[in-house]
């Protein structure tokens, strides 16, 4: 089940959440989860844009589908890659791109004007 975020305070608590698992967990992404959130939100409108977390037994996971001007995108932790991966439509969409701690600034800004 999916729990719509709704507000800054609410992304940020997520954001903070997940960069503190991926600390202990995924140490290879753990740096670039809130730059990468950064230029996501530069392109959100939260009055008619989505973003929404996989919710499991009442706690929040990783998991984050963000639809924006109607297209909806997906991102989720790859265990065998130990990258972020953005994909199209959903969790099993095609990878259209991935992220870890040496992704540049440059390369998320360009993947986010691609949202």
């Amino acid at each position: 089940m999916a729990r719509r975020l709704r507000t800054d305070a609410q992304i940020d608590n997520f954001i903070r959440n997940v960069t503190r698992q991926a600390e202990h967990h995924a140490p290879r992404v753990a740096t670039i989860i809130v730059p990468l959130s950064d230029v996501v939100r530069e392109r959100l409108d939260l009055s008619i844009d989505r973003i929404e977390v996989y919710e499991r037994n009442g706690r929040l996971a990783r998991a984050c589908w963000v639809t924006i001007a109607g297209r909806r995108y997906a991102f989720s932790y790859n265990y065998e890659d130990g990258m972020i991966d953005l994909r199209e439509g959903g969790l099993q969409g095609a990878v259209l791109c991935q992220f870890d701690n040496d992704t540049s600034q440059n390369e998320l800004r360009r993947q986010a004007r691609r949202l």
